[in-house]
């Protein structure tokens, strides 16, 4: 069964006091009037051999000697009597040869004045002696001293001085009820205590547990308010920083989880395309290969003569060429995608490339009887990018257009100037793409011809997703998409303004 730390805390500080109680209650019941006896004693003997120090052949008449001895008396609550050869030369209350007073005295210490053995020890040694002894008339604890005294010559006269120790009885017994009170009293203290120790200590100690325990169940939401500068304050501050150091450690362990669930998943999808990749190269590569492998074999067997050989050798030719543009892009896109290839930029005329790879494809453009047109707002395109990449991306984009544009159908490519970019468009009309298809042209090996079937168009799949990672590599924004009676890739480069003249 669980104890709060406050009943803990009461239970402890009643416990201590109590023993203290009973601890100082058994030192005032059973030694406290023995040990105020021996310091009475003490006392009384000190001040005896005081007052002998002092006035031993030093007293020049009575008066002074009796002065002095009642100056004893009153600070010692004491009576003295001093005697010389059996006659009494001062007796309390400066009263000589008085008979009642002497009586008096006599009954108050008989049992000192008449202890023979102790006078004649103080005698002997010239030391101060002392007894405890019960009074035969007052039935009272008296302490008596004997102490030898020179006044005329050396210890002519003997000191009897007796104390009663009575009153200190008295105020035992009262000690002993008001101890009873003062118990009572530090029960309710001990109350209070534990109620100042529950709100100092054991409520903020709740709330470190409260908050310990939402740390433990990895919840670092609630801190520890408080404006304290003792060790529980230092406590809760040292838990406040435990608290956000976790907090910053699972933040960071989750964000590096996710990024190695990032890291499986791209790996789990660089598998998968690897393995797509093989599929689509085996397919790709197989057609061709089975054709030159048909037609070789003809020529082998004689089958074929004359004009019909020379067709055999430009189809096994033709396949070849395509087989080797077809690996060609293989590896540059390879390359394009694990980031070996880095662009080279530099400032160029993006007018001059495009009229570059648009004469290169001319003749193309004239066995499709294709209107191009190249529109530019401004006579110099200057920007910063990769020539040889560049001419990479816009021969690919001609090319596909070429390839898609249905003969006698316009290409069009546009140039427009922005504030710090521009933007490049082709534009091929006369076709448009399945919007649910746009966004897969740019995979490996995507075409439009789901059966994969080799068309006069001889496509190989790869050319947007070089253009892709081209365009990827310059930081350019492009897209694909449907306009009116065509389709539109464009894509933009960041501008740069120069002070040279393009030369043609």
């Amino acid at each position: 069964m669980k104890t709060s730390l406050s009943k803990r805390l009461f239970i402890i500080t009643l416990s201590l006091i109590f023993g203290l109680m009973l601890i100082t209650y058994f030192a005032q019941a059973f030694f406290f009037e023995s040990f105020y006896s021996y310091k009475k004693t003490q006392s009384l003997v000190k001040e005896i051999n005081k007052f002998h120090d002092l006035y031993s052949l030093n007293i020049d008449n009575n008066s002074d000697l009796y002065k002095a001895l009642q100056k004893l008396e009153n600070d010692n609550n004491a009576k003295v009597i001093v005697a010389s050869n059996d006659k009494f030369i001062y007796i309390s209350n400066n009263v000589i040869d008085n008979k009642d007073n002497l009586e008096t005295f006599t009954a108050f210490g008989e049992e000192l004045i008449n202890d023979k053995d102790l006078i004649n020890e103080a005698i002997t040694y010239s030391q101060t002696k002392s007894k405890s002894f019960y009074n035969k008339s007052s039935g009272l604890k008296k302490i008596g001293v004997v102490s030898p005294m020179s006044l005329s010559s050396k210890n002519d006269s003997i000191i009897y001085c007796v104390s009663s120790i009575e009153p200190i009885k008295e105020a035992s017994e009262v000690m002993r009820e008001f101890f009873i009170y003062l118990f009572w009293g530090l029960i309710t203290i001990s109350i209070v205590l534990a109620l100042i120790y529950s709100n100092l200590i054991s409520k903020p100690l709740v709330t470190l547990t409260y908050v310990a325990n939402k740390m433990s169940r990895m919840d670092f939401s609630v801190v520890c308010q408080t404006n304290r500068e003792d060790e529980i304050g230092s406590l809760a501050n040292s838990l406040n920083i435990l608290s956000e150091n976790l907090q910053t450690a699972l933040l960071d362990l989750q964000k590096k989880n996710k990024k190695l669930e990032n890291d499986i998943e791209k790996e789990r999808q660089l598998d998968n395309m690897r393995k797509e990749f093989t599929d689509n190269v085996s397919h790709e590569l197989k057609t061709p290969i089975g054709i030159i492998e048909g037609y070789a074999e003809g020529l082998k067997d004689g089958i074929v003569s004359g004009e019909d050989a020379t067709m055999y050798l430009e189809t096994i030719i033709d396949e070849s060429k395509k087989m080797s543009v077809l690996v060609t892009n293989m590896l540059e896109l390879s390359k394009l995608e694990s980031g070996t290839i880095k662009p080279n930029p530099e400032a160029i005329n993006i007018n001059r490339l495009i009229a570059k790879v648009l004469k290169k494809h001319k003749p193309d453009f004239e066995e499709n009887k294709f209107n191009v047109n190249f529109n530019s707002s401004t006579p110099y395109s200057y920007v910063y990018a990769d020539p040889f990449q560049m001419e990479q991306v816009f021969t690919n984009l001609i090319t596909n257009a070429i390839k898609y544009t249905p003969p006698k159908n316009d290409i069009n490519i546009n140039i427009e100037e922005g504030l710090d970019k521009f933007k490049i468009s082709v534009q091929n009309m006369g076709v448009t793409v399945p919007e649910d298809q746009i966004g897969k042209l740019f995979d490996k090996f995507y075409r439009l011809d789901k059966s994969r079937e080799r068309t006069q168009k001889n496509s190989t799949g790869i050319g947007l997703s070089i253009v892709k990672n081209i365009l990827l590599l310059h930081n350019s924004e492009f897209n694909l998409q449907n306009i009116d009676e065509g389709v539109e890739f464009y894509f933009y480069l960041e501008k740069i303004v120069s002070h040279e003249n393009d030369l043609e």
